[in-house]
Formats: C-alpha cells, structure tokens, sequence
C-alpha cells in the first residue's frame, strides 16, 4: 500500500499551483531548495508537500487543465463532505 503513493508534490503556498513534481521526498526537497536559493519561490519559499499516488496526480492535473480550477479546488475529494463526515450522492 505504501509504493502506491510514490509520488512527491509541492504546492505554492495558497494551493493553487503545482510548483514541482517528483519520485522522492529527497528529489523534491532539493528542487525546492533550488527554487528558494535562485529567489524564484514566492511567499519567501513557503510551499506546502504532499504526497500521493500517479493515478491521483494525473487526475488533478487533467481537472486543472481542463476546468482551469486551483490545486486546492481539483485535489478535493468528490462524494464527501468532510464537515460532517456523510456521503454526497451529488459529489
């Protein structure tokens, strides 16, 4: 179960925008540090990192693009609403 969430992601700060993208922490850790030594982060270099699978990065991608949504907005998960912990038909 673990090797299915191999992929490494930063977000800006906001989490609106996929900054990088990587096979390891270790990997995503030195493009961030990169980034924030060239001045090229905003937000002094604060990005928010998850974690998650290829299927899910893919899928979040896609809504991004095609419906043009935040990070934050594509990345939701569908048929929850976590305030009170019901499924969601609608979803």
């Amino acid at each position: 179960m673990a090797n299915q969430y191999n992929v490494f992601i930063a977000v800006d700060f906001f989490n609106a925008d996929i900054l990088f993208v990587a096979n390891s922490s270790g990997e995503l850790s030195r493009k961030v540090i990169k980034a924030i030594e060239n001045h090229e982060l905003e937000s002094d270099g604060a990005v928010r990192l998850y974690r998650t699978s290829y299927q899910s990065i893919k899928a979040i991608k896609n809504l991004m693009e095609r419906y043009h949504l935040p990070f934050h907005e594509a990345a939701r998960p569908k048929g929850r609403t976590y305030e009170s912990q019901t499924i969601n038909a609608v979803g």
